[in-house]
């Protein structure tokens, strides 16, 4: 397929998942904002506490969607309409949920002091990881099938609903715990949902919970989350308390960028999985990817410079000084890591323990960066962007090898048919 037919295949369906994923990008701002201006300071730093206990469950439940997309996606391949003898998924879902809530339960105590909160609190957060893998769960079938539209609608329900009730808590004077227990509710809603229209699909067939090419899966999303997000904790630990405030700031606008990919893996990861054999299409695929990712890189680049005092005062009005004159540094280092965020979509698909190895050389090598590097901020976001070069570059030649290896596809073939 060239590239014209492709445009013309799968345009219209790239237009409605942008536009969908844009409405949930608004719907996490405004719920950042309704947060900060309703709750005040001290509040929010509690509620921001709890969040990022969700985020690191949410960061587990990428993981597990991505793995069970990429079973499911063989499923449809290898014996269409076939059906497992055991829900492998459902097994992983209920484990890893299980198993972060306990870790949360068990650090309680720790949580109590250093929070300064109550056990009950802490235990809302912990209800909320086992519903977070079973709606990650449901939302992998989905997009192993194809139905990537209905992954971003679930997705962005999910965010617009948050927004929502959160306000509401918010204007009664919920507090902290009220938004974490909207956050509950709508998890459980997700999941709900979200299986009960993936139910009959093929999670894999015969295949067992955890099984190598799954563990693979999970381990290249766990690992590549934190990559890019250990930047924030070495800093943090590194440099004046101020300058690590601004420089996270600085961060969640540009951070942005890494939209991108990841939707386009939403639409992507099956069909790679469903035409792995087919060079010409993951060809296509990874650089289709790479250019959208780069142009949006260099879009941003120039939006900073020209925009990002005035984003910045709008953000965060006279709270980070810093975080505009770090903005332009980490928009250019944030493009190679969007990329390679971008060729992992490949990566991924392929279930590559290549892939790991280079992640797992990467992870200390960064941590190295910091420890040496910092308090110079400067040099520290230098680094960090040539590290990810270099992890792209062993994206690509994961890719370029796995290329190599594939044999032309036979004239006539096709894609096997997948649902919007």
């Amino acid at each position: 397929m060239n590239l014209r037919g492709a445009v013309r295949q799968h345009g219209a369906a790239f237009v409605q998942i942008g536009f969908v994923s844009l409405l949930g990008i608004v719907a996490t701002a405004g719920f950042q904002l309704v947060a900060v201006n309703g709750l005040g300071p001290a509040k929010f730093g509690l509620l921001a506490s709890f969040l990022a206990l969700i985020n690191v469950v949410s960061v587990g439940s990428s993981a597990l969607r991505n793995s069970v997309a990429v079973m499911a996606a063989n499923s449809s391949v290898e014996r269409a309409g076939a059906r497992p003898r055991w829900d492998a998924s459902l097994i992983e879902g209920v484990v890893l949920g299980v198993a972060c809530a306990l870790v949360i339960v068990v650090a309680s105590p720790w949580l109590e002091t250093s929070l300064a909160t109550d056990f009950g609190a802490i235990m809302f957060t912990a209800a909320a990881a086992l519903p977070y893998f079973l709606f990650a769960r449901a939302q992998g079938l989905l997009q192993g099938v194809g139905r990537s539209r209905s992954v971003v609608w679930w997705s962005t329900g999910a965010q617009l609903a948050q927004f929502l009730l959160a306000a509401v808590v918010v204007f009664l004077g919920g507090g902290p715990v009220g938004v974490v227990i909207v956050l509950l509710i709508v998890a459980v809603g997700g999941t709900v949902g979200a299986s009960v229209q993936a139910r009959g699909i093929s999670p894999g067939l015969y295949r067992r919970a955890f099984s190598a090419d799954s563990s693979v899966v999970l381990a290249l999303t766990v690992l590549f989350a934190w990559l890019i997000n250990a930047d924030v904790i070495l800093v943090r630990a590194g440099v004046a308390p101020q300058v690590a405030g601004g420089y996270a700031a600085a961060e969640v606008v540009v951070k942005t960028l890494l939209i991108v990919p990841a939707t386009l893996s939403l639409y992507l990861l099956p069909r790679f999985v469903g035409r792995r054999q087919d060079i010409s299409m993951t060809r296509l695929g990874v650089n289709v990817t790479l250019v959208v990712t780069l142009v949006s890189g260099a879009v941003m680049f120039v939006g900073v410079l020209l925009f990002g005092n005035w984003a910045i005062g709008i953000l965060f009005p006279g709270s980070y000084d810093t975080a505009a004159s770090l903005l332009p540094g980490l928009a250019l280092m944030w493009i190679p890591w969007a990329a390679a965020q971008g060729v992992l979509i490949r990566v991924t698909a392929s279930a590559s323990r290549s892939g790991v190895v280079v992640f797992v050389l990467a992870i200390p090598a960064q941590w190295i960066l910091g420890r040496l590097i910092l308090p110079d901020v400067g040099r520290f976001i230098a680094a960090d962007g040539i590290l990810g070069i270099l992890v792209l570059a062993g994206m690509l030649v994961i890719h370029l090898r796995a290329s190599a290896a594939l044999r032309p596809t036979v004239a006539g073939s096709s894609e096997p048919p997948v649902s919007p």
